[in-house]
């Protein structure tokens, strides 16, 4: 990490009843960005503190589908990137999205062959040149592995190297999908270029109600296995730039606090 690129801590926003506690929580030293996810409500932004970055991301353009991007959805992407300033948008490795591409989202992994591969490479090249800026690719939880390709780890990694891509590793859906396929905590790190990874994003995690899998959950706190590997992270990661804690508006504003605070103290 260098002193012209230092390590942040930031939030996600969704909605504009964060915007109150988010204001608080830059004030008090515990976030130096917020991370807004779109598409969002026309005519609802983000209202922080002018003095707080806004970093753009959006989980739902369905890049990893031969059907292509949304483009009207990546315009909206491009608009806020451009006057945000954000370093890179984060976008997720997905088949489904919003509108006629399917209405099933983020959860939706492509199947793991070569052929989704050069699709999704292809479309993320196309998504960076668009927007003048860095994609960073993140995956979604996995429940079954589908494909000829190692893991969905292997994945990303793949489609990151081809199309010169950044990456986000989400610890909680790392964590979970781990859990599901019945893998060690730590399974695909050695995949990854780590000169890749630019983001972490930290959540809660929570079983299914059968108990057969489990689920990220912005509405609970980090459990101590995920913020333990999200401190290994932070000291080994040399070019990690951005910690992104996810956290439901809903959720009581002191679990919002702890956590940032416990964050924080990982990246002094």
């Amino acid at each position: 990490m260098t002193a012209t690129q230092p390590l942040r801590l930031g939030v996600r926003w969704d909605e504009p009843s964060q915007d109150v506690r988010l204001n608080r929580a830059f004030r008090a030293g515990l976030l130096d960005y917020v991370e807004a996810n779109y598409p969002i409500t026309p005519g609802h932004p983000p209202r922080v503190d002018p003095a707080i970055p806004i970093y753009v991301h959006c989980p739902v353009n369905p890049i990893a589908s031969p059907q292509g991007v949304n483009w009207r959805l990546a315009a909206q992407v491009r608009e806020a990137a451009e006057q945000y300033r954000s370093p890179w948008v984060g976008e997720h490795l997905c088949w489904a999205g919003p509108g006629a591409e399917g209405r099933l989202g983020y959860i939706v992994t492509p199947l793991l062959s070569e052929e989704f591969q050069k699709v999704a490479a292809d479309n993320t090249r196309k998504l960076s040149d668009y927007y003048g800026r860095p994609v960073a690719l993140e995956l979604a939880p996995v429940y079954q592995h589908t494909g000829t390709i190692d893991s969905e780890v292997h994945f990303l990694s793949k489609v990151a190297e081809e199309a010169d891509a950044l990456i986000i590793l989400d610890v909680a859906h790392f964590t979970a999908s781990n859990r599901n396929l019945a893998r060690p905590m730590d399974f695909g790190l050695s995949t990854i270029n780590p000169q890749r990874i630019v983001e972490l994003h930290v959540a809660g995690i929570r079983p299914s109600g059968s108990g057969r899998h489990w689920h990220d959950s912005h509405d609970r706190v980090p459990e101590p296995a995920i913020l333990e590997l999200v401190q290994h992270l932070i000291r080994t990661l040399p070019a990690l730039r951005a910690v992104t804690f996810e956290h439901a508006e809903e959720s009581p504003e002191s679990e919002l606090v702890s956590t940032l605070e416990a964050l924080r103290r990982m990246m002094q």
